[in-house]
């Protein structure tokens, strides 16, 4: 009696271990979809105000997290306005105990960015700003004179 119930017991276990596996592997993917689709809609609209010319203004409201997941936006930028390259928007977060990211490639610019916020950031000397949803889901995107300006919105 013992051994069939020891048996049964190893079957459970063994059928528990591949349902976990399955389901860590689906939600990884899920989380992947997802960054995929925060990182396109961002470079749209990163498209939409560079191809609308100077004057245009646009609100964009991000998701706070992915899949319960605080991420980061990294946006990089041209430190010449002439330059016609190929910028890349890159989503960044912590997956599982790893850090994972996704890019999306985007017009590059000469993106400024307003201070005074914790949510749209940039270290000294660097050529890409940094974006905390976190700290807040609303951005104003705009075109000055050709240059991208991205601040933080107000509701």
């Amino acid at each position: 009696m013992l051994a069939y119930a020891a048996f049964f017991f190893a079957v459970f276990v063994a059928a528990v271990a591949v349902f976990l596996q399955v389901q860590n592997q689906e939600l990884s993917r899920s989380e992947n979809a997802y960054a995929q689709e925060v990182a396109y809609g961002f470079a749209d609209n990163i498209h939409t105000a560079f191809v609308a010319g100077p004057g245009f203004v646009e609100s964009v409201s991000l998701p706070k997290d992915i899949l319960g997941k605080r991420y980061l936006l990294f946006v990089s930028r041209s430190p010449d306005a002439s330059a016609q390259e190929t910028g890349l928007i890159y989503v960044s977060w912590e997956s599982a105990g790893n850090n994972a990211s996704f890019s999306a490639p985007t017009v590059t610019a000469s993106y400024k960015y307003t201070g005074g916020s914790d949510m749209v950031t940039s270290p000294t000397g660097s050529n890409y700003i940094i974006i905390d949803p976190s700290k807040g889901s609303l951005l104003n995107i705009s075109n000055e004179g050709g240059g991208i300006m991205i601040k933080m919105g107000s509701p």
